[in-house]
């Protein structure tokens, strides 16, 4: 935090669950005057037991948060806000309250957390990865980064659900479906990965058919990773 601001906001996450949090995080939270936890998943009362005066606002919808929390500076100097996730990986949220801090001359200081990627490379026993690495992608940006995607090479694309929730007006879903369609045979084998119950280690896992693709996006809940395994040489060749 630049100490020539009087007021600064801590922007912090307890990772996917609770037993994830930093010592750096509980402290730097603690000396929040004002503390907002915005998810509680697993494990509310530890949280609490940390931070017992911090308000819950899972219930605010995302513009009316962003707008609570930066209202909270006329009364605090130092505000906290715990999120889910890593604030530093494809969260739009840490993101509007960098910038509406720089706006309003307030410091910001984010620390980071475990993220998704993390434990859906650890429950695919992807940890080595594999001999031709692993292709990311958002379904923010398909336009861009499906020319690159090589059926040799293992696929995770994310955010498909918040693209669907949010109401897909420029159709990317429909063009994520299609590409993966030309590119992977249809009988291929795909995963939707939701990491909501990973602390009990019982993430969401939904193996379908490269065919059937189109209709399991329309069924897709929040928080969900779908991942393409690498197809054999000889099955795609047979793709194309």
């Amino acid at each position: 935090m630049d100490p020539a601001n009087k007021k600064g906001l801590v922007c912090a996450s307890y990772g996917l669950y609770p037993e994830q949090i930093t010592f750096e995080t509980i402290s730097a939270l603690k000396k929040c005057d004002k503390l907002f936890l915005t998810d509680v998943r697993e494990g509310k009362d530890l949280l609490f037991s940390f931070f017992p005066k911090a308000e819950l606002v899972s219930a605010v919808a995302f513009e009316a948060l962003i707008q609570k929390v930066m209202k909270a500076f006329s009364r605090h100097d130092l505000v906290g806000v715990m999120d889910y996730g890593d604030p530093s990986f494809l969260c739009n949220f840490s993101e509007r309250l960098r910038k509406e801090c720089v706006k309003n001359k307030i410091g910001f200081k984010k620390y980071q957390a475990v993220s998704s990627l993390n434990t859906i490379i650890s429950d695919l026993g992807l940890g080595d990865l594999s001999p031709a690495g692993l292709y990311l992608a958002t379904a923010h940006s398909w336009s861009a980064s499906s020319g690159f995607i090589n059926p040799a090479v293992p696929f995770l694309l994310f955010s498909p659900d918040r693209v669907r929730l949010y109401g897909d007006s420029k159709g990317l879903l429909a063009y994520a479906v299609k590409d993966i369609q030309r590119i992977y045979p249809p009988a291929h084998e795909v995963c939707f990965i939701g990491c909501k119950n990973s602390a009990n280690g019982k993430n969401r896992k939904v193996w379908v058919k490269v065919a059937r693709l189109g209709q399991s996006l329309s069924e897709l809940k929040f928080d969900t990773t779908l991942y393409i395994p690498a197809v054999t040489s000889k099955k795609t060749a047979t793709a194309r």
